[in-house]
């Protein structure tokens, strides 16, 4: 089997935290809650906004009205992110991608998100076409840091676990890999490389500029790590 590469969108894709970090504070500042770095670093980032929105309001919250706070939370996320100027994949991404293209191999996007901001991110970033296989929200029940949505990449990738390799930013999305038995390179979008290497990646990036396919390839098993 051919080896695959499996990427997380948010932090990952393009660093969408700053527009994340608005929608959320919007959110919460209206409902009268309080909002700063720690609780979207700690709470919000890496899980499923259903996830979020009860470790925030409280576990009580109906599926009803928990689906109509994560619905104006999404619009308002892809307004801001659709009237945005300056929406880039994450520096060297594209090349990267396609070195992996060239190379034969299998990509898959593996994401919480709902579909609306995937389709969004990947319309912005004109990289749609890099992907065999994309998951979002709507094929997984249980959000990172379950392993349920790298388990279900893999699947649908057809191959084994010890051929995959994942691009991830947040600590619940590396937890979820490891616990999906996948070795992991962590992105510092929203965490140092201290956080990441204690999550037990093996390698840590801060963007996909002047990294080689090769050496991302030859990684050792998870809980070993390395810089780049």
């Amino acid at each position: 089997m051919e080896q695959a590469i499996i990427f997380d969108m948010d932090g990952v894709i393009i660093d969408s935290n700053p527009y994340h970090k608005i929608s959320w504070e919007h959110f919460l500042v209206k409902n009268g809650h309080s909002f700063n770095d720690e609780i979207f670093d700690n709470i919000i980032s890496g899980k499923t906004g259903s996830t979020s929105i009860r470790l925030l309001l409280g576990y009580d919250l109906s599926e009803e009205i928990a689906a109509g706070y994560l619905k104006e939370i999404d619009e308002d996320f892809q307004d801001i992110l659709r009237q945005a100027k300056d929406v880039e994949p994450t520096p060297g991404l594209p090349a990267f991608l396609q070195s992996i293209r060239s190379a034969g191999y299998q990509t898959a996007l593996a994401t919480s998100a709902p579909p609306g901001n995937v389709d969004l991110t990947l319309e912005k970033t004109n990289l749609r076409k890099y992907f065999d296989v994309i998951l979002d929200k709507t094929d997984v029940t249980n959000g990172k840091p379950d392993p349920e949505v790298y388990l279900n990449a893999v699947n649908r990738l057809g191959t084994e676990k010890d051929r995959c390799m994942v691009f991830e930013d947040s600590r619940a999305g590396i937890q979820s890999a490891i616990s999906a038995g996948l070795r992991v390179i962590g992105v510092t979008t929203g965490h140092s490389r201290k956080e990441l290497l204690e999550e037990g990646v093996a390698m840590v990036i801060d963007d996909f500029q002047n990294l080689r396919l090769e050496e991302v390839i030859s990684l050792p098993a998870i809980n070993s790590s390395k810089q780049l």
